[in-house]
């Protein structure tokens, strides 16, 4: 009796105990398919982590950039700089005060000197003789810039940047063992790293003039993201220091630091770096997690062309440890971190700097991290296993909710106050998958009836609306009410034309295709299918289910509209049949929206002025030649998107002008942002009344479009280029009144 219950215990716990394993599984042995994205889900937890509850405390020590910014390269010139602005740059930073300049810029390349080589070239046979050649070229060699960078590197406390590459026979430059800064002394049996095999490292005559260098190299997890950061690499043997680790040890006047080794079973295995009295905690690569303090430009930046020209009058950098380093996108220093996607790298190294300052306060994964994260999911498993089945719905979702809150505050409590990092993906998702199962299978019965009355309604209400009222009939209202809605109108462009070239049974077949793929889009962005009106979609967001976002997923559909044409043309054209070329109009403000109609025949729409509009939009896209235009009331529900202004319009029944946008898609291209970005600048003048400049710009522009794709995301900028080309060669042979306002009137 008893092996007959432990059987069928078994039996009812087998889909549990699956869940376990697979969880298990997930996060000590991932199947290829699946690790990148359990990486990318833990390091997203651990980014709320760092932005959220950071265990370190605030900066009080005096750290600055030094920013060769775009306004830089502007100013002074495209990179490579001549070195004499750098020497510029260290002379006046020592001069107002700074106590050390780390450069995380490369100078693995001799600056050619331009007066030797003339010298050089100079012919023989000229009068000079062959002493007043030699003194020319001992005084060309004086002039040369590498030697002048030199000197003043040799009387400031600077650290310079190299490059480690596994590239064995590339070797640029020369890191000087007179500055290694790490001590080498290892025990027998220790774990050595991946070492790398080649640099770019600063040209000798700097190398030897520099208190210190160190690496840059980046530490990007399996997501891309830049989580972590080695303080030490391998080299030939050697370890040598990152640009941070090198820049504090210079900063501290320590000679060396010293790696601290924890051997177990005859090998030795990295523990962390002694830092003078401290010891910093590594992994066994040498590695510690960026301590970010919150996004970009967490530090004080100072751009590098307001240094050399003598603009900065205050005493920013007095006593301050100074980083110089790049922010310009075209330079390629740019990463993707937990706090920002565009992190400047100068200023990752101000921040490792900046935590090793105190380092006590840097978080780290214990070596006992994964015994500790088994013993908790065999702790949540075994309470989730006992507890569930004894629990009704509602007392399930308490206890889940109670788990899931335990396991975060424990987890927050070691990483806030025990500055502990340990696996956060692995025991939340144990805890939600067998309290999802056995919630679901408590509500089997319940699923069944919704289906069956889903069945009935589906035809005729959107499906979110047949939820909310199966869950709860009187939180619907279809009495007239006015609220704040998004409504959306949708037409295909030459229908008439399309309409004549197919037989009533093909044009059918060829409508439903193309209503079912906009109605698909509009659903799943939870919006109300309004009406059908010959080629015409009408819909709405914001009733009846209440929804703050209205115009914002408006926005999203018609973004998934236009996407969802591009399969259905590409099988139009395969069948032989038109393709479909649509305009989209948007308008938010206040509607009348309810049941409306007669006792014969009834329907839940909505009315009113902001409705009109939003048709008059539609209707626009053809005169703009666009194919989604909204207004500025929806650009102000939903200014998470990039817009494009078009116009200022007066409608039909409007006097006072409205502005017209069109929405950009967010995976526009360079080329496509850029031309945008002039198109606007374009406009701008044509709305100031410089007619000159305006026409000049779009010219200008006219001549970079290409040809236009069968694609929205093409953004075919022609029509709207050529249209005011129009205008303002109008303007040009009869100027607009005083009193002109830039708005165009429509009839």
């Amino acid at each position: 009796m008893t092996k007959l219950r432990i059987t069928s215990w078994l039996a009812r716990q087998s889909i549990p105990l699956l869940i376990f394993a697979g969880v298990f599984l997930l996060q000590w042995s991932a199947p290829a398919g699946l690790e990148h994205s359990v990486l990318r889900l833990e390091g997203l937890l651990y980014d709320a982590k760092v932005q959220y509850l950071p265990p370190w405390p605030r900066s009080v020590s005096n750290i600055q950039i030094v920013d060769l910014d775009e306004a830089s390269l502007h100013e002074i010139g495209r990179m490579p700089w001549d070195r004499r602005q750098f020497v510029k740059l260290t002379e006046q930073l020592a001069k107002a005060g700074a106590v050390l300049v780390v450069y995380d810029v490369l100078f693995s390349e001799p600056q050619a000197n331009a007066a030797l080589q003339a010298l050089q070239s100079w012919p023989r046979q000229t009068t000079l003789s062959g002493l007043q050649r030699q003194d020319l070229l001992l005084h060309a060699s004086q002039l040369d810039p590498d030697t002048h960078f030199a000197k003043a590197l040799h009387s400031t406390e600077v650290v310079l940047a190299n490059l480690l590459h596994r590239h064995g026979s590339l070797r640029t430059g020369q890191i000087s063992p007179a500055v290694l800064g790490v001590a080498q002394q290892r025990p027998a049996g220790t774990t050595l790293f991946e070492p790398f095999s080649g640099f770019a490292a600063p040209i000798a005559a700097l190398a030897t003039a520099v208190r210190g260098q160190g690496f840059i190299n980046a530490e990007e997890d399996a997501d891309g993201f830049v989580r972590r950061v080695a303080l030490v690499h391998q080299l030939d043997q050697q370890l040598y220091p990152s640009l941070a680790l090198e820049a504090f040890r210079v900063y501290s006047l320590l000679d060396q630091v010293q790696p601290r080794w924890l051997q177990h079973n005859g090998q030795a295995y990295l523990q962390g770096v002694q830092i003078g009295s401290s010891l910093v905690r590594t992994d066994q690569q040498g590695r510690i997690l960026i301590p970010y303090r919150g996004g970009a430009r967490h530090y004080p930046y100072t751009s590098a062309a307001d240094v050399l020209t003598g603009r900065v009058n205050d005493q920013r950098f007095d006593q301050a440890v100074v980083f110089v380093g790049t922010s310009a996108t075209g330079l390629a220093d740019l990463q993707a971190t937990p706090t920002a996607l565009n992190f400047p790298g100068v200023e990752i190294h101000a921040t490792v700097f900046d935590g090793l300052m105190a380092p006590q306060t840097l978080p780290y994964r214990p070596d006992w991290w994964a015994g500790a994260t088994l013993l908790q999911l065999l702790l949540a498993g075994l309470l989730c296993l006992w507890l569930f089945p004894r629990l009704g719905p509602l007392g399930s979702v308490a206890t889940a909710l109670a788990l899931i809150l335990l396991t975060l505050s424990l987890n927050l409590w070691l990483w806030r106050m025990q500055t502990l990092d340990l696996p956060l993906l692995s025991p939340l998702l144990l805890i939600s998958m067998l309290s999802v199962y056995f919630i679901s299978y408590g509500f089997v019965s319940e699923t069944r009836r919704r289906k069956q009355i889903n069945a009935v309604f589906d035809q005729y209400l959107p499906p979110a609306h047949i939820q909310r009222l199966l869950a709860d009939p009187g939180s619907v209202s279809l009495a007239g009410e006015k609220k704040q809605l998004s409504v959306l109108f949708c037409d295909i462009r030459g229908f008439t034309t399309i309409s004549e070239q197919m037989s009533a049974q093909q044009l059918k077949l060829w409508l439903n295709q193309y209503f079912n793929a906009l109605t698909r889009a509009i659903q799943q962005h939870d919006g109300t299918i309004d009406k059908y009106v010959g080629d015409m979609v009408m819909a709405f967001w914001g009733a009846p289910l209440a929804e703050p976002a209205h115009a914002s997923k408006a926005l999203m559909a018609a973004f998934a509209m236009l996407r969802a044409l591009e399969p259905l043309n590409l099988s139009f054209q395969a069948a032989g049949q038109p393709v479909v070329r649509i305009g989209i109009g948007i308008n938010s403000g206040e509607m009348n929206v309810g049941d409306m109609g007669s006792d014969f025949r009834r329907s839940y729409t909505v009315i009113g002025d902001a409705v009109n509009l939003g048709s008059r939009l539609e209707g626009l896209t053809k005169f703009y030649g666009v194919p989604l235009l909204v207004s500025e009331f929806t650009k102000a529900e939903a200014p998470e998107f990039q817009y494009l202004l078009v116009d200022k319009v007066r409608v039909k029944g409007k006097q006072i002008p409205i502005r017209i946008y069109l929405p950009l898609p967010a995976d526009l291209t360079p080329v496509q942002r850029s031309q945008c970005q002039l198109l606007q600048q374009a406009l701008d003048a044509y709305f100031a009344r410089d007619f000159s400049a305006a026409q000049l710009q779009l010219q200008d522009l006219h001549l970079q479009t290409g040809q236009p794709e069968d694609s929205y995301q093409s953004l075919d900028l022609t029509p709207l280029i050529n249209l005011y080309l129009q205008r303002i060669s109008a303007f040009h042979q009869e100027p607009p009144l005083p009193d002109w306002d830039g708005s165009h009137v429509h009839s």
